[in-house]
């Protein structure tokens, strides 16, 4: 609030990076709070789901768009590839499906400055394939089988964790979140210096499968049509 009612008011560089510091530490406790009650209620079964029938191309278009306009660094580049053809619905909990590919993208602009990300979304079988590519430092094959696991971060400092970095829980969640939604998130390939690219695949909706509305909560305006 203060930044945002107050900003002609703050003429002080070093009142304004306090201001920010205290801003961005709320955040991060907010969401620390939110991954710990989370991983509670997925290991417990008592998640509720509002599983519908959900465009995934759409929802992604929008969440690149987001992103776009909150990481502005020249050496980042996020991007979707539209597919070929008409991708169907999904049957998934909307907000979730969001919480991993945020998720997911987050962790790629998290561990480097440079990263070119690319979202690519295809029709495979039954299922639909969402996957999340970057360029970024990649993850040595000795410390994948970290992945997915609660209160790890696959890094050579296993030991001392950068308490700057998050919780180690993203991953852990968003795999538990894909299997509640009948789906299933891995790491594809990754190498050092090479990036990454971790697979989402989740089950096509029936068509009778109640519709959700495209008009979400977190962005109204269209998603810029030179998104490639």
């Amino acid at each position: 609030m203060i930044l945002d009612y107050y900003k002609d008011s703050l003429k002080e560089q070093d009142l304004v990076e306090m201001i920010n510091d205290v801003h961005d530490s709320g955040t991060r406790l907010i969401k620390i709070v939110n991954d710990f009650l989370d991983t509670s209620r997925l290991e417990l079964g008592k998640i509720g789901l509002n599983i519908k029938s959900v465009d995934a191309v759409d929802l992604c278009e929008k969440i690149v768009y987001e992103f776009k306009l909150t990481h502005t660094r020249d050496k980042i580049s996020i991007n979707i590839t539209r597919p070929n053809g008409k991708v169907p619905n999904v049957a998934v909990d909307k907000d979730r499906l969001r919480q991993i590919i945020v998720n997911l993208v987050g962790n790629s602009l998290k561990f480097t400055e440079e990263v070119k990300i690319t979202i690519d979304i295809q029709k495979q079988d039954n299922q639909v394939k969402i996957s999340v590519t970057d360029t970024g430092k990649g993850i040595p094959s000795e410390y994948q089988n970290l992945l997915f696991k609660k209160f790890q971060q696959a890094t050579s400092s296993i030991l001392t964790r950068d308490n700057t970095r998050g919780t180690g829980l993203g991953l852990y969640i968003s795999r538990l979140l894909a299997e509640q939604m009948k789906g299933e998130l891995l790491l594809e390939k990754s190498a050092p210096d090479e990036g990454s690219t971790f697979v989402l695949t989740l089950k096509i909706a029936p068509k009778d499968m109640e519709l959700d509305n495209p008009n979400d909560k977190y962005l109204t305006e269209s998603p810029d049509k030179k998104l490639s």
